[in-house]
C-alpha cells in the first residue's frame, strides 16, 4: 500500500517511535515542501522547540527514507484553478497540494492529523490519522 504523509502527520512521527518505523522507503511520499514546514514547526516554540540544527537533522533522518513527489508549475496552476470549485480558499490550498501530490503519487491512504479538513476535498483516496 502506498502512503502519502502530510506535515503533520510526519511531525507526529518524529515523537512516536512506532509510527516513525513504520515509514520505509518505496512505499511512503511527500513533497519536498513538507521538510521545510516540519522545520518550521519544530523551530518555532510552539508545542516543539529544537534548535535549527536538530530540526534539520530531523528532517534529513526522514528525508532518507521517503519518497518525494512534487508537483509542476503547470500542475500547480491547474490544480489552483479547481480551487474555487471545490471550496477551497486560503491556508487550505495547502491540503489541497498535499492531496494533488497524493494523486500523482499513487497514494492508497494520506496520514494527516487534519482528517477532517481534507475530507472535505472529497477525495478518492482515503483519508486518516495516522
Amino acid at each position: 500500500m502506498r502512503t502519502y504523509w502530510d506535515s503533520s502527520a510526519l511531525i507526529e512521527a518524529l515523537h512516536d517511535a512506532k509510527l516513525r518505523a513504520r515509514i520505509t522507503p518505496a512505499e511512503h511520499a511527500t513533497r519536498p515542501h513538507s521538510l521545510a514546514e516540519i522545520f518550521s514547526t519544530l523551530t518555532k516554540g510552539v508545542n516543539f522547540r529544537y534548535s535549527p540544527s536538530d530540526a534539520a537533522k530531523m528532517a534529513e533522518d526522514l528525508a532518507k527514507d521517503l519518497d518525494f513527489v512534487e508537483l509542476s508549475a503547470a500542475e500547480t496552476v491547474s490544480v489552483l484553478k479547481k480551487a474555487n470549485s471545490m471550496g477551497v480558499r486560503g491556508a487550505r490550498v495547502h491540503d489541497l497540494m498535499h492531496a494533488e501530490a497524493a494523486s500523482k503519487y499513487g497514494a492508497d491512504l494520506l496520514l494527516t492529523l487534519d482528517d477532517a479538513g481534507f475530507r472535505t476535498l472529497k477525495l478518492s483516496l482515503r483519508v486518516s490519522s495516522p
